[in-house]
This record gives C-alpha cells, structure tokens and sequence, in this order.
C-alpha cells in the first residue's frame, strides 16, 4: 500500500526552500522513454546498485510490467512532485510501501537539502527488510546519484570513488554543486548502522581502483546477508539475484572490454 512518506519539520522547511527559490520543476521524462533505449522495458537509467536495492528515473506506465518481476517492496521518490494516478494504482496492486521525501536540485549553493533528511533515505536504504527496494528521481542522474553517493559514503567508499560512480550515471551532464553537496554530506552518524548491519565490505566494497564495476557483487558474498529458506518466495528471490548478478557480470565485461 501506498504510504504517507515522512512528515518532519525538516522535510516542511526543505520543501519551504524549494518553493521559494525556485519554482517546482515540471515532471521531465527522456525522450527515449517509453520505451527504453537498452529494450529491456525498465525505466531509463535502471541500475543495480547491490542485489536487491535499484535506482533508476521516473518509472512509467510502460515499465510498470518489468518492475512487477522484481517484486518490488519499497519504492522511494526523490522528487516533490504529485504522484501520477496510474503510478499510485501500480504501487497499491502491488503492495509496494511508498516514501515520498523530496531532494532539492542542487543549482544554487545557498539552497540544499540537509543531513537530517539525505539520512531519512538512507536508513530505508540500510534496511534490508525494505528489499527489494527501488530509489528514483525523474532521470535517475543528479538526486538519485547525490542519494547514491551518499549511501556509498556511509557503507565506506572513498569520496573519488563515489564521485566516479555519480559521474558514470549523470552523462553526458554532471554538476559541480552535486560534488560539493556529496563532499559536504556527513556520513558519521550512519557508519555504525551500515557497520552493524553488514554494509561494508562483501558486496558493498568499492570496485579496485581503475575499474568500471561499480555495482560488482557475487553470489557467494549474497548468502552471507539474504539467507535461503523453505519458503518458495525467499528461494525465487535468491534466484533472481543470481541471475542479476550474472547479467550485470556479463555487461560489465563487455563494458570493460569496449
């Protein structure tokens, strides 16, 4: 079922910010959507970045099909707008639990979102019983890759890597003030979490220094957190991520070897 998001007096003085520095920005979809350009019916910019837990851009009604094979439990929205009709019927057919916690556009440095509410996020992100788990913005590049860098953060990446990462997934147009946003992030407070829960290391760690895997895990690494049951459910979903992660394996290496 569709939730009611967070409500904080953070959230009401962030959201106080965006409506008066700027006015909020029409919902904005690629132009190659639908459908999306790698044909695989996901929304644009769909990623992997650990079993279980995805981001991608604002998801349509074209991809709504795809997205009910992931079994999705948790959706997160980063953007303050209204939520479509047929996107709310999606989620509610689906049983999918809704957190609506708008990220402000970085584009003036006197106006961002704070620590207090980035960390909102993230908590639903170091949980795994949110799993699987979807985070999207409308294009899946500059709040979505701030969150994701963020999260990477706090589970022990360094800010280059992070920064690397956010650049991989923001082409052809990045921003400087998303850098400085993700640089100014605190990651503190949550390393005990991610520590304690076992978000650092195994399939969290940060790719080697030179390579292009930014979302690499294994098998192995995946039984050490999801562990299989007699239930068909947790068995289905332990096959899945084996074939994610043998799809993502197999695109990588051709990626590495372009």
């Amino acid at each position: 079922m569709v939730g009611t998001g967070v409500n904080s007096s953070e959230l009401a003085a962030s959201l106080a910010a965006l409506s008066n520095a700027m006015e909020a920005e029409p919902m904005q979809v690629e132009e190659s959507q639908p459908p999306t350009p790698d044909g695989t019916g996901r929304p644009v910019n769909f990623q992997t970045i650990a079993p279980g837990l995805y981001r991608s851009s604002y998801p349509q009604a074209p991809h709504f099909l795809e997205l009910e094979k992931l079994n999705l439990k948790t959706i997160v929205t980063l953007v303050p707008q209204d939520l479509p009709e047929d996107y709310k019927k999606f989620m509610d057919k689906n049983n999918i639990t809704h957190h609506h916690i708008p990220i402000l556009a970085n584009k003036d440095p006197e106006v961002y979102t704070t620590d207090e509410i980035v960390c909102k996020v993230l908590e639903l992100m170091l949980d795994s019983a949110n799993y699987p788990m979807l985070i999207h913005c409308n294009k899946g590049k500059h709040r979505t890759g701030c969150i994701t860098a963020s999260f990477r953060r706090v589970t022990g990446w360094t800010f280059d890597a992070c920064i690397a990462e956010y650049e991989r997934f923001s082409k052809p147009k990045d921003r400087a003030l998303d850098k400085v946003f993700i640089e100014r992030f605190n990651p503190l407070p949550l390393k005990p979490t991610a520590i304690e829960r076992g978000y650092v290391g195994g399939i969290w760690r940060q790719p080697m220094l030179g390579s292009t895997n930014f979302s690499t895990y294994t098998t192995t690494t995946m039984e050490t957190n999801y562990t299989a049951t007699s239930d068909d459910s947790s068995l289905d979903y332990l096959e899945r991520i084996k074939t994610d992660s043998e799809a993502m394996d197999e695109r990588l290496y051709v990626e590495d070897k372009a």
